[in-house]
């Protein structure tokens, strides 16, 4: 019997590198590897949960690398990239003095008395502004080991007035005075086409030129979901698992092979295994997709509810366009691959009848509660949260009379 805990196993949303969860991404980590000894700022943008700060965590601690994260909800609340950065350097033990007293004493000579005056004088010192600070900091932390300042979470301080102060950092890093401390500047978000943002702001054009974009951090693939948990269950838990192969066949389907969300789910089915003789069968998985929707995934559920048909129609239309949503495996879909699927999926109700799929996803595109957007390029679309389309392979069950039935959040 392992003595492990699941909790010390699968750790979603963990601020501290898992490395005996962590799985290898041998292509994105040469990449940053060969980027961080080069000399341009570097973008690491990916959906939020698929591992940007894993990997760049990683990366930095193989390369022995000091490294202050910068968090952009600061930078937001804060009002300020500056206010953010002395609050790092600060947290970091390396508060700035602003001056210092300096206390003289001087003899007086009288002919009937002699007696002392201390005199008491405030000196400013010549002071560094916060962004030089953090590099100085960074600097004397590394030696001459690389030194990175990694700006995290930059979707949440998406604002131009922070982007335009984001810019001219950058800018900045090229002028001697901050240069001398070679530095790395990660930028790191969910936010897609940052460099595309810089290079349309006419005032900042030059940022674009100084910006590499790492290719975007996405789900893992199958085998990398299998060796996850593989590692997790077998390895560390070691439990008894009836079937291995459907097992990951099944939650890598139902996760969408985003780590984050594996590792949620992993922690769900792990708990409930704990209380299950530590074993794990088809009827565990079944209530771990309950458990794990009604603990991670009540949002997504009711954004969905709100798209679903009012009443039962003849057909459902709107139903099976969500089924159909349900089982894309691509990031950008259009029109015409949804109805396909609709078409398969549900046969016999849409023989020979005009679907009006387009009209369908342009109705959930713009509804208060979009669960789709439009992408930039051309008619495809994509979906707004990656866990609107775990929510569907959770939540949707097909019927025997090709309806769609809709599985409950409570149970």
């Amino acid at each position: 019997m392992s003595a492990t805990r699941p909790e010390t196993v699968f750790t979603p949303r963990a601020a501290v590198l898992n490395a005996a969860m962590y799985v290898s991404r041998r292509h994105l980590e040469d990449m940053l590897v060969s980027a961080l000894k080069g000399k341009l700022h570097i973008v690491i943008q990916g959906e939020s949960g698929t591992g940007k700060s894993w990997l760049y965590k990683k990366v930095l601690q193989d390369m022995k690398a000091h490294f202050v994260i910068v968090n952009m909800a600061n930078a937001s609340r804060f009002g300020t990239i500056t206010a953010a950065l002395k609050n790092a350097v600060d947290r970091n033990g390396e508060a700035v003095k602003t001056g210092y007293e300096e206390e003289k004493t001087a003899g007086v000579n009288v002919i009937v008395a002699s007696a002392e005056v201390k005199h008491t004088g405030q000196y400013v010192v010549g002071q560094a502004d916060p962004f030089e600070e953090c590099l100085l900091h960074l600097r004397k932390k590394a030696g001459n080991n690389l030194a990175a300042l990694v700006f995290d979470n930059l979707e949440a301080a998406f604002t131009d007035e922070l982007l335009k102060e984001l810019a001219n950092l950058l800018i900045l890093c090229d002028d001697e005075v901050y240069a001398r401390y070679d530095v790395h500047i990660l930028i790191v978000g969910a936010t897609k086409d940052i460099k595309e943002y810089f290079y349309k702001t006419p005032h900042h054009m030059t940022v674009s030129n100084r910006l590499y974009e790492l290719p975007e951090v996405a789900r893992l693939s199958q085998s990398e979901s299998v060796e996850l948990l593989q590692r997790g269950l077998l390895d560390q838990l070691k439990y008894e698992i009836d079937d291995f192969d459907e097992l990951c066949k099944h939650v890598a389907w139902i996760t969408d092979r985003v780590p984050q969300m594996l590792h949620e789910y992993g922690l769900e089915l792990s708990n409930l295994a704990e209380e299950n003789s530590r074993a794990i069968d088809a009827d565990l998985l079944k209530r771990t997709d309950q458990f794990w929707m009604f603990r991670n995934l009540t949002h997504p559920y009711d954004v969905i509810e709100h798209h679903m048909n009012e009443r039962e129609t003849r057909a459902g239309r709107r139903n099976q366009a969500l089924y159909a949503l349900s089982r894309v495996d691509r990031e950008f879909f259009r029109p015409q691959e949804v109805e396909q699927l609709v078409r398969n999926a549900f046969p016999l109700s849409t023989r020979n009848t005009k679907l009006n799929i387009p009209q369908i996803l342009a109705a959930f595109a713009k509804s208060i509660h979009p669960l789709i957007r439009r992408s930039p390029k051309g008619d495809a679309y994509t979906f707004v949260d990656p866990r609107y389309r775990v929510v569907l392979r959770l939540m949707l069950l097909l019927t025997a009379q090709e309806g769609v039935e809709k599985r409950a959040l409570y149970r």
